[in-house]
Formats: structure tokens, sequence, C-alpha cells
């Protein structure tokens, strides 16, 4: 009966009928969806100001993917030919049952992306995408209640859609073909501009829905579907025209603004081929090149650190903070670990939306930290618990500098292994004994070790420490086993030979998740960093500073003289009149902080400045310099790397 209701009632629209009915039931569908989530949310939004606009803007997102979407269909409706009536029509009924599955997968996994992420499904959704296996994985432990309602609805939507067009080709009246080819320029115009939704030269992109200084209440009203497949193009193209987004820049003034940013006179930078390329000089004079350690700690936020006012999940960073130099106001610039291993291994300035080390051009003869001390006869190496090619991190390291990997499959003994791979206490204990044989071979060695146990599902293995909260597995837990962990590694290599001339450097590759309120949550990008090593003098350096700022620190501390392009700033012979500095990011909100002032650079935006105190972003008045300088740093890395000029130059 409803069939034949509906057949009726669209009966006008002829051989169009189906896609009315398409686009009309996943418009109601979409606003029911963004109506419940708003409901689930309630409390996080009903103080936004402009709240309601999410609804008619959410409407045109909406509208801009189901236009898209229709546009090869409704051609095949209307030019479908006379002959073979049948086979077209089931041609046509499947392909609208596997777009309406499509949808509906993206819908569904908003709900759990969203609880996560505070986003709805984007970039960092394509890039898990590109790791199916340990995606299956996560959802298999973690959400297989999800996982069944979600391939229920699926499936029942896409049969109900197919049969339901099948049906409504066979019963609406079928225009002649001369009435067809008559109405397929207007539909396709309209669909086209349905598609574009702006008038302007530039069509309507994500930059459309940032109507709030709210960033949940601008993830409501995007459509998900829409968001994946903008994230999905710029992942496989990476043509983000960065200018035509945040505003243009000529580019002697672009690399001339980050070349004074560095705290280094404008004649240090001697190679115009490589524009910030420069000579650092060791901070003493050595007999043998020191060792080096980077320990990358997964989600290591400052939440966690006693020593910085956060929880008192520590005690062994905190006791070894009293060893050696604590940097208390460093931000991380992303919030996923290739992010982490971008600034701490490369010390690139980061490009909004994608990882140099996702970067077509970036992956070989890209400048690395392992890469410089290779040519300074240094051992190169990456320790990871879990797969070493999970997100592209062996490809990008073996072609830039890393010699030798161990990962998780490495180590068959381990004493604990989940589906991301083996605990830090494993990957610590491997780290250390690869460390002592290196050492009686008398090799310097620089490494880097990525640990993963703060991760969900958050557990991990019976550890002789106090748990801090019941039930067992959760993040804080996890977060002190991990901790525990990394103070179990410096008692066995305290008793070493190689931690006499070694320097280790202890930094997150990213806070916690970020679950917080406004257009970027700057609180949550805090984390700590910690150098040890001979000869260094414990002290605790509160001057603001990023994590780009580490790899050129620590470098100095090795011996060794180099020239390096690496933008940041050497913390310990930094003049005390140079304000601090920090870089991060959320999507395609880019901040550049100088002390407390923020300036926020979002796609098709004025740029926008504010006070930051107590994690808290206030609006302040522009200073266009400082404007300038942030359009410089977020330009920079995207034409240096269009241009390959962000490279290894000669040693000296």
């Amino acid at each position: 009966m409803i069939k034949r209701h509906l057949a009726r009632l669209l009966a006008p629209f002829g051989p169009l009928a189906p896609g009315v009915l398409f686009f009309g039931s996943f418009l109601l569908l979409f606003a029911a969806s963004r109506l419940l989530l708003s409901l689930i949310y309630f409390s996080e939004i009903s103080d936004v100001d402009g709240v309601l606009w999410l609804f008619p803007v959410g409407m045109r997102m909406d509208t801009i993917i189901l236009s898209a979407l229709l546009i090869i269909p409704v051609l095949l409706l209307l030019l479908m030919p006379p002959f073979a009536q049948r086979v077209w029509h089931l041609f046509i009924a499947s392909l609208f049952g596997l777009l309406s599955i499509t949808l509906v997968y993206f819908e569904v996994t908003t709900y759990t992306f969203l609880s996560v992420y505070n986003a709805r499904p984007n970039h960092l959704f394509v890039e898990y995408m590109a790791n199916p296996g340990t995606v299956l994985d996560i959802v298999l432990a973690n959400y297989k209640l999800a996982l069944f309602f979600g391939l229920l609805l699926m499936a029942g939507t896409g049969w109900w859609v197919a049969r339901l067009t099948y049906r409504l080709m066979c019963d609406t009246p079928q225009w002649p073909y001369w009435k067809r080819l008559l109405v397929t320029p207007f539909i396709v115009l309209l669909l086209a501009l349905g598609t574009r939704s702006s008038l302007s030269d530039s069509p309507a992109n994500l930059g459309a829905a940032a109507f709030s200084d709210d960033n949940l209440v601008n993830e409501l009203a995007l459509n998900s579907s829409y968001a994946v497949a903008y994230a999905a193009y710029n992942f496989f193209y990476q043509q983000q025209n960065i200018a035509e987004k945040y505003g243009d820049m000529a580019d002697d003034e672009i690399i001339q603004r980050v070349q004074k940013q560095t705290g280094l006179p404008a004649s240090a930078f001697d190679t115009p081929e490589i524009p910030l390329a420069h000579l650092q000089t060791a901070n003493a004079t050595l007999t043998q090149p020191r060792n080096l350690v980077i320990i990358l700690s997964e989600s290591l936020s400052a939440e966690f650190i006693g020593s910085l006012s956060g929880l008192p999940l520590s005690p062994e960073l905190d006791a070894l903070s009293q060893q050696g130099i604590l940097f208390d106001n460093l931000y991380a610039t992303g919030k996923r670990t290739n992010r982490g291993m971008e600034s701490v291994i490369t010390a690139a300035l980061p490009i909004p939306l994608i990882s140099a080390i996702k970067l077509r051009l970036a992956q070989s003869d890209f400048f690395t930290l392992p890469a410089l001390l290779k040519t300074h006869g240094y051992q190169t190496s990456f320790l990871y618990g879990g797969d070493a090619n999970f997100d592209n991190m062996r490809r990008f390291l073996s072609y830039n500098g890393v010699d030798q990997f161990i990962e998780g499959s490495d180590i068959k003994d381990a004493q604990f292994r989940n589906h991301w791979g083996v605990s830090d206490g494993d990957i610590f204990s491997t780290a250390n004994d690869f460390f002592r044989a290196q050492a009686s071979q008398k090799k310097t060695f620089a490494s880097i070790i990525l640990t993963l146990s703060n991760h969900e599902p958050f557990d991990f293995p019976d550890s002789d420490f106090e748990l801090y909260e019941q039930p067992r597995f959760t993040q804080n837990n996890v977060a002190k086993y991990s901790d525990y962990a990394l103070g179990e590694f410096f008692r066995k290599a305290k008793k070493e030979k190689y931690y006499a001339n070694t320097v280790f450097l202890i930094v997150a590759d990213h806070g916690v998740e970020i679950q917080a309120r406004g257009l970027i949550p700057a609180a949550k990008y805090h984390i700590p960093a910690l150098i040890l090593g001979p000869d260094i003098s414990p002290q605790r350096i509160s001057k603001l500073a990023s994590q780009i700022d580490l790899p050129p620190t620590v470098l100095g501390l090795l011996g060794i003289n180099t020239r390096h392009p690496m933008p940041g700033r050497d913390l310990l012979n930094l003049p005390a009149d140079i304000p601090g500095r920090a870089i991060y990011h959320l999507g395609g909100t880019y901040a550049y902080q100088v002390e407390n002032s923020v300036i926020l650079l979002r796609p098709k935006q004025k740029p926008q400045q504010y006070s930051l105190h107590n994690g808290k972003l206030t609006p302040a008045i522009l200073e266009p310099e400082q404007a300038k300088d942030a359009l410089a740093h977020l330009l920079l890395p995207d034409l240096l790397h269009q241009s390959q000029r962000y490279r290894l130059p000669d040693q000296p």
C-alpha cells in the first residue's frame, strides 16, 4: 500500500520519481539524525549563540552531497533506453541501494566518532581507513553491539531503497523520450547548482558550515558523507590550495618572516635553495658524539603529569624530571601520532589536514633528524610495539634516514600483546637489549622509541604499581602503567654502559583525545618534555615552546656541528627577550600563539585574535603583524614541500 501511495504521489515526476524520493528521504533522515545529535549534546550546545542555525546550515550541507550523488543516477533515469528496461531497472535500483548503504554507513559511524573526537568523520577517519585491519580489530574489540545494529540498519535501508526504486520505475508514468531530452539540461543544471551551493566564483565547502565560534556546533551542522568525501579528495590528491583557503603572501615575505621568528640573524641562512638551512654549533666540544634516544610517548598529556598540575599518575617521570631539563609549557602541534612524529623527527612546520609523513613529495629526500645524524656516522633505528607500516611510518622513515626497524611482530617473547601490539614494558625491554648490543659494537646510535599502551582499549599487563582507580581498564590506569614502564626502563638503562654517553628526550606524541569546547581547545595540546643525559643540570624551562623546538634543542647536546633547515628554536640557547611561541592545529583551524596571544586561521575566514588564560580563549583586537607571522608559518611548509626545499643541506 505504501508503494502504491508513493507511486501516485510521485507520478508527476515521471522517470525522476526515484531521484526525488531518494533526495527527500535522505534530507529528512539527515535532519532527524542532526536533531538527535543535538539532543545528545544539548547540555553542551544549548548556551551557544545562534545554535539553531545549525539546522538550515546543515540542510545546505546535506543538499550539496545529495545533489552531487544524484547527478549520475538522474542522467541514467532520464536517458535510459526504451529496450531492456528490466535490466536497466535492476541496475539503477542497485545503484540507489548502494548509495543508501554508503550514506547510512557514514551517518551511523558519526555517533561513535563524534563521542571520541568531538568531530564528524573527517581526515582522521580517512587516514584510519587506510589501515582497515587495525580499524576492524578496534571495532570488534570495543564496538560489537554498535557494529551489529549499524550493519542491520545499512542492510535494511539498502534493501528497502532498492526495492522501492525498482517498483517506482515500473509503476510511475514514463515520459516520452523527447520530453526527457528537453528537461535533462535543466535538471543537470539544478543539481550542479545544488552541488556548488554558491553563485560566486568558488563553490561552498566545509568552511560554509563554520558559522559559529563553537567547534561542536559547526560539526553538528556538517554532513558526515560530505565531510568524508572532502577529506578523501584532499588525502588522495593532496592539492589543498593552502593560499586560496587561508590567504596569499609573497614567497620572499613568507621565508623572511619565518626566518626572523627562529631568533637567528638573517645572515645565518646561507643557502637560498634551502631557505631555512643554517649552521648549528654544538653546545660543548666532545671527544665522542653522544647517542640519542627519543622516546615518543603515546598520549602523554600534561593532564596525566603530577609535576605539571595534572593527575598524580606520573611518579616515575616526576622523579626523572628532578635529574634533567623539564619543559613545562610545551605544546604539541597536533592530535595524532603522525603529527608528533612529524614535529619531533622532522621538525617541519605542520600543514593543516595532512601530515608530512603522508605527503607524496616527502617520501624521499625530506629532512629528518635520523637522516642528518646518519651523515655524521650514527646508526639509526625505529622501535615500535605495533605494526611499523601503520600510518605510512615505515615507508616514510626508511626512505628518510632510518636504517633498522624493530616492531611488535619481531618481539616473540612479549609478555603482553593486544590488537595494537606489545606493551610498553616489552618494547622498553627490547630497546634496552638493542642499545646494549649497539654499544658493545662501539656504534654511535640514534633511535626512536614509539610507545602505544596509552591507547584504547586501555589494557595492560599485571605490573607492580598501584592502580589509580577502579575499574582496572581506564585511561588513567594505563597512563600510570606507561609511566611505570618508563621508570623500569631507566632503572635498567642506568646499569648499562651506553647510558653514560646517551642523551634521552622523552616527549608526548600528542595529548589526550580532544573533546573540549571552542574553536580549538588550546589546553589539550599541553604536553611534557624532558631531556636527560650526561652533564645536564636539572632545571625547569617555562618559556612557551613547541614540539618543533625539541629537535634543534637536543641536537645541540650531541657534541657535533651540523647544518639543517629546522625552523624550531634551540631552547637552551634562546635569548631571554624572545617571546615564547607555539603552533598547533585542529583539522583546518590553525593556531599561532605568542605568549598568551593566539591567532586563529580558518579556511575562507578572516584571521581572529584571542587572549589565552587558564586554557580559555577570549576575543582580542587583531594585531596585523602577528597575523602575518601566523599566515607565513602556515604557508611556508606547503611552499617548501611543493618545491622540495625542506631537505638535508651539505654538512660542515
